[in-house]
């Protein structure tokens, strides 16, 4: 046994000169051998060895995780929850209490905020039709681990333009960064994140509707023509126009130095489980363009994952068509709908070679999300929880079955497309 260790090391240590050779760190890499012998006198070889290979590898390749989540909607049954009467004041921290590890633990994290933080003294705070909420939200986001938030949405104009203006400038102040709108016509129309290494280019679109005069609106509001400019949206009506301008953002893009491309759409059709037309249209324009990731919000319900490939079939991109909601109070006691409770927290681990700086994209995995339902002291609480676990503590007895439920719908959608996509593990 003996003898076929010191074989063993004998091999593997050729095995490292053999890897300096060829990438000139031999010096390196004969000085972490006995360095690590040094640390630890009376190891074995082979153990440094194996170390040593492993230290290469890590000089030669660098590897990030981005994660992603659908929408953030705050309706007025959460807001009565989260009210403490006594303090008169609002704490939205137990909502992403059993998630935040998913979220805090990745590179950079991106969420769909969508409602307005256009303060109190703006017609108070309120839920559906016209969402307004408490800055806290904002705060219990950043402190759950979100490091962007997407602006541009439906409700994105509930308060008005003043509204819209104090939401963007409040996610600011609170250390975000917002894609889909931007402060000034001067400002970029998408964002640059360093992360680890790696320059990732972030932009958001969203879809607009016609509303008066011939206007685009959300949700029947027109968009005021000093807004406009401000917001990156799409219309049915003008949707050429509309990807010539999401190709020069890429261009963009790629000119500033991005090496990975993500764009987060909020589009399709409320409560449908599979992409409309315009989605899929456009997912394939952006995979063409050779964007690497393309995120999907608003159906309030979940829809495929799929890898699609470009026309000149030299590259592939992954769509997450919905990312379905992250957290509401939308759940079949109210509307009759089990879909609208279930969500998912998309991870995309990106890898870059140090030498020849090539970007290798990973397929996505998932994180089936469930929105807990629970009575305590006369109040209902909803808290996003991990659909993977149904043994919980947290859960009572019917929320073990129902969380297995969700998982089960979950996966039928998220899977149905392509065989590829995976469970995180």
């Amino acid at each position: 046994m003996k003898n076929k260790k010191i074989l063993s090391s004998i091999m593997g240590l050729i095995l490292v000169i053999l890897i300096g050779l060829s990438t000139g760190k031999i010096d390196k890499l004969l000085l972490n051998i006995t360095n690590e012998n040094n640390k630890k006198q009376g190891s074995e070889v082979d153990q440094d060895v194996d170390e040593g290979y492993e230290n290469v590898e890590n000089l030669k390749t660098k590897s990030i995780e981005i994660v992603a989540t659908g929408d953030v909607l705050i309706h007025k049954e959460i807001l009565d929850t989260q009210y403490n009467s006594v303090t008169d004041s609002y704490d939205f921290n137990n909502n992403f209490q059993y998630v935040k590890s998913y979220l805090e633990g990745a590179d950079l994290s991106i969420s769909n905020l969508e409602t307005t933080l256009a303060g109190k003294e703006n017609f108070g705070y309120s839920g559906y039709p016209s969402f307004n909420s408490p800055d806290s939200l904002a705060d219990a986001m950043k402190s759950s681990g979100i490091d962007v938030v997407a602006n541009m949405n439906n409700h994105a104009l509930d308060r008005d333009v003043k509204g819209y203006r104090r939401t963007r400038q409040t996610l600011v102040d609170k250390g975000f960064d917002v894609i889909g709108t931007r402060g000034t016509t001067e400002d970029k129309r998408y964002i640059l994140r360093d992360v680890e290494g790696i320059s990732i280019g972030i932009t958001s679109y969203g879809y607009t509707m016609t509303a008066t005069d011939n206007q685009r609106g959300l949700n029947g509001i027109p968009i005021s023509g000093d807004l406009l400019p401000l917001m990156n949206t799409f219309h049915p009506n003008d949707i050429n126009q509309d990807l010539k301008n999401m190709k020069e953002q890429i261009e963009n893009m790629r000119t500033d130095g991005a090496e990975v491309i993500i764009f987060y759409m909020h589009w399709g059709d409320e409560y449908e489980l599979e992409p409309n037309a315009m989605q899929v249209e456009i997912a394939q324009f952006l995979t063409n363009e050779k964007v690497d990731i393309i995120f999907g919000t608003h159906p309030h319900s979940l829809q495929p994952i799929d890898i699609l490939t470009s026309s000149d079939g030299t590259s592939e991109t992954p769509v997450i068509y919905s990312m379905g909601n992250f957290l509401s109070s939308q759940r079949t006691e109210r509307i009759q709908n089990p879909y609208t409770e279930d969500g998912v927290i998309v991870s995309v681990n990106i890898t870059k070679n140090l030498e020849s700086k090539e970007i290798i994209v990973e397929t996505p995995t998932y994180i089936p999300t469930w929105v807990n339902w629970y009575k305590k002291k006369d109040k209902l609480f909803y808290e996003v929880v991990p659909a993977s676990l149904n043994d919980a503590e947290y859960l009572t007895e019917e929320g073990k079955i129902r969380v297995v439920e969700s998982y089960n719908r979950t996966k039928g959608i998220i899977e149905k497309y392509n065989d590829k996509i995976k469970l995180k593990e």
